[in-house]
């Protein structure tokens, strides 16, 4: 069986306390008093009621992806452009001179 850990109010000596409850099998087992490293049996609190959940992180960590295939395409293609751009510009001369 695996064990279940919630939240909740509990009555121990007649004062309450949020505590940490583990469940066996949908069962009390024992508690840790929040506060306290020490671990009580099941038998001797009273559960009152289950604390709420605690909310979800707001931030969340960004994850970096590896650029797509269509990125370095583009990038592929941009160098080429820039590059039969550059060696127009450098022979347009020679070229029109052998046109006209």
């Amino acid at each position: 069986m695996s064990d279940r850990v919630e939240y909740w109010w509990v009555t121990w000596h007649s004062d309450v306390q949020p505590a940490e409850v583990v469940f066996r099998g949908g069962i009390p087992f024992h508690v840790r008093l929040i506060g306290s490293a020490d671990v009580i049996s099941a038998t001797d609190i009273d559960l009152m009621e289950r604390l709420p959940l605690a909310p979800a992180p707001v931030i969340r960590e960004k994850t970096v992806e590896a650029p797509a295939e269509s990125d370095r395409s583009i990038k592929l293609l941009w160098l080429i452009g820039f590059i039969v751009i550059t060696l127009i510009l450098w022979f347009s001369g020679n070229l029109f001179d052998a046109i006209k």
